[in-house]
């Protein structure tokens, strides 16, 4: 048995707390240290691996926490053994935590899936070297495939500068608007998507949308919001 963390929170937030009583049979409970304070819940190990009903049902944990407070998020699978090793860890890191819920305060994670308008390519599959024949004249296929090579390579230098231009246009349009952000970047020429994740203080949320919402009106690319989360994508250097 060990003990499944949800989120991070100062503990004078916590009074009067509104939260799911118990997950999966478990009661959801707050242990507080040194003016921190973190929600946990036992964790049998036949629960360690979560099916998607476990997944989902700590994601409204989480967010049942982060409706009403400043919360440091954890991720399914984050444990300690007990009790007093939730108020060691809260001890050991209270001044990284004390510091992350200083810079969250206030706001939430927002979400944008960007679908990439498809770029103009002459290129198909992979290229595949060719064989020589019986002669042993294999330069031409040979020099095909490099030629193909090479402008794979082109089209993936091409489509890296594409995709940074394009999150530079949005990052200022929505400038002013946001705290910080985050890009998954693509690799690949086939891929179109992007993924973009920003922290925005809730008094600007709308304002945010409607930006969002007016770089895609005038951008051949779609744009997907979704939001806001709890800061999932702004604390994983505190994932223990």
């Amino acid at each position: 048995m060990s003990c499944l963390l949800y989120c991070i929170f100062r503990t004078d937030a916590a009074p009067r707390l509104e939260r799911p009583s118990e997950i999966a049979g478990q009661q959801v409970v707050v242990v507080a240290q040194n003016g921190l304070s973190v929600a946990l819940s036992e964790l049998a190990v036949s629960e360690a691996t979560p099916g998607v009903a476990e997944i989902l049902a700590f994601a409204k944990v989480v967010e049942a926490f982060h409706r009403s407070r400043t919360v440091i998020p954890f991720r399914y699978g984050c444990c300690v053994a007990d009790s007093a090793g939730a108020r060691d860890l809260l001890e050991a890191h209270h001044r990284e935590y004390d510091a992350l819920l200083g810079e969250l305060e206030g706001a939430d994670e927002m979400g944008i899936r960007v679908l990439l308008p498809r770029a103009e390519s002459g290129g198909g599959n992979e290229p595949k070297p060719g064989y020589s024949n019986s002669s042993g004249a294999s330069f031409d296929s040979g020099a095909a495939y490099l030629a193909a090579r090479r402008q794979r390579c082109l089209e993936l230098d091409r489509t890296v500068l594409e995709q940074r231009d394009f999150v530079d246009g949005l990052c200022s349009s929505l400038s002013g608007l946001y705290v910080r952000h985050k890009v998954e970047w693509q690799d690949s020429a086939r891929n179109r998507f992007l993924s973009l994740y920003f922290l925005v203080p809730r008094a600007l949320q709308e304002m945010f949308r409607e930006a969002a919402g007016q770089f895609s009106s005038q951008r051949a690319a779609k744009l997907l919001l979704s939001g806001p989360w709890p800061p999932y994508n702004f604390v994983d250097s505190c994932e223990k």
